[in-house]
């Protein structure tokens, strides 16, 4: 017998987090507790012939006994219009209540129970634009549940609680959320990550460059001139650095990403925020806001996605037995 395979309790359940490349699943006790995980690379792109069921199973069956009797609970672009079903968003305010109540529920082949977290959209009335995301939203409500337990009172050695929360959550495309009184009220996406990855790459800014090191001058430096409503114009100082020597060669990635992390932040105020993510992937978004004076708290991502899915699971599963 393949020893890495766990016999299940059948209260037991399954948490999913399935984005466009990688795949992440939970196993979780009858009192919501993490009894172990898996990850995987079969995220959205790989799954064939768009055979959700079938890449869950081929996962799930070697590593879990009796895995077809646990309910299933996903969130992330599994929701997506490319996803296993098109989800529909739910409209801002949203809190864990509604979200929960517009959760899609469906049976799986092997009939147990699956649902799918909604995601969240936002409409910027005055601006006349629409934004949106995916999977994030559990992690937001993550951080609100552990935000009004002690370990933040502790941590930020506040006797009182704030009701209004100013997140990031650092990423590809960077995402700014507003909660106040536990509700997701304002959402801004930023395609930072995604920006850095193909300027760097795809442009004559990131062309002929000996190998990188990270340089804590150098982006502070694009942190500061990324205060600015030219962002194309100061792009182009990436090169002329380079040219006049001013920025090393081996530094001009730091400069790069400082310059577009500023950009990103330049109109976020002064007041505490939290960074939602691993501490890898928040580091330099710490550094950026320490340049520009706004102070933070990092909350490791993982932490706050099972919190959230475990809040919003009680919440559907109390629902239901209503």
């Amino acid at each position: 017998m393949n020893n890495n395979i766990q016999k299940t309790n059948t209260s037991n359940y399954l948490i999913v987090d399935w984005g466009t490349s990688n795949l992440r699943i939970f196993l979780m006790s009858h009192d919501d507790q993490l009894i172990k995980k898996t990850e995987s690379a079969m995220g959205l792109l790989r799954v064939e012939n768009a055979d959700f069921a079938a890449a869950l199973e081929k996962i799930l069956s070697p590593w879990l006994l009796n895995f077809k009797k646990l309910p299933v609970f996903m969130a992330g672009m599994v929701g997506s219009v490319n996803g296993w079903h098109s989800v529909d968003y739910v409209e801002t305010y949203v809190n864990v209540a509604k979200l929960s109540q517009r959760s899609f529920h469906f049976e799986l082949p092997w009939l147990a129970p699956a649902t799918i977290i909604s995601g969240v959209l936002h409409v910027d009335k005055s601006k006349k634009t629409k934004d949106v995301m995916r999977g994030e939203e559990v992690q937001v409500f993550g951080l609100v549940e552990k935000y009004y337990s002690d370990i933040f009172v502790k941590e930020l050695n506040n006797n009182t609680y704030a009701s209004n929360l100013n997140i990031i959550l650092p990423g590809t495309h960077s995402k700014h959320v507003k909660v106040v009184n536990k509700t997701i009220t304002e959402l801004s996406s930023f395609m930072t990550g995604e920006l850095f990855s193909v300027i760097s790459q795809h442009t004559i800014l990131g062309k002929d460059l000996p190998p990188q090191q990270f340089n804590t001058d150098a982006f502070d430096l694009g942190v500061r001139e990324g205060q600015t409503t030219q962002l194309t114009q100061m792009l182009f100082q990436t090169r002329t650095h380079k040219l006049f020597n001013s920025i090393g060669a081996t530094y001009i990635k730091s400069y790069l990403s400082g310059l577009l992390i500023g950009n990103e932040l330049q109109l976020v105020k002064k007041q505490h925020t939290f960074l939602i993510g691993s501490p890898n992937l928040c580091s330099k978004y710490q550094l950026a806001c320490e340049a520009l004076a706004i102070p933070v708290t990092i909350v490791d991502g993982d932490d706050c996605f099972l919190a959230g899915m475990v809040k919003l699971k009680q919440n559907i599963t109390s629902r239901n037995n209503c």
